[in-house]
């Protein structure tokens, strides 16, 4: 008989320790998930490339962004050694843009990283890419 007590005692422990976890789960919850965004406002990813991963100086290349939403604004920011460039456009009716970007003179062999921000209403689509500039 002392086996079935304490294998009743020990069932009805779990139930109170889960019981227990749920009741300080169901307090925390309203203070730790107030606080979170919406799914719709999280960022989704978009895609970026570059028409010439390698252009030479004084020459022009294009960011080429897809899948944002029809008729999105996009923003492409090319992070320089020294300087930052902003371009915009307006998205096709397909979620695409082409941007274009003359080089210059930038640092060759150095690596400039393009950021690509579009926004339509509450959604935000973020992705980027690079280019390595050659000499002339």
């Amino acid at each position: 008989m002392p086996a079935v007590v304490s294998r009743r005692s020990a069932a009805a422990s779990t139930r109170r320790s889960l019981a227990a976890g749920l009741a300080a789960l169901a307090l925390i919850s309203g203070s730790v998930f107030a606080d979170v965004a919406p799914a719709e406002a999280a960022p989704k990813s978009c895609s970026a490339k570059m028409s010439i991963s390698q252009p030479r100086q004084y020459s022009n290349t294009w960011v080429k962004v897809s899948k944002v939403g029809s008729k999105a604004k996009v923003e492409t920011v090319a992070h320089y050694k020294t300087t930052k460039t902003k371009k915009r456009a307006t998205a096709s009716t397909q979620g695409k843009a082409s941007l274009k970007y003359y080089i210059s003179g930038a640092s060759p062999n150095r690596a400039v990283k393009i950021t690509v921000t579009a926004k339509k209403g509450k959604k935000t689509w973020k992705c980027s890419t690079s280019f390595k500039p050659r000499r002339k």
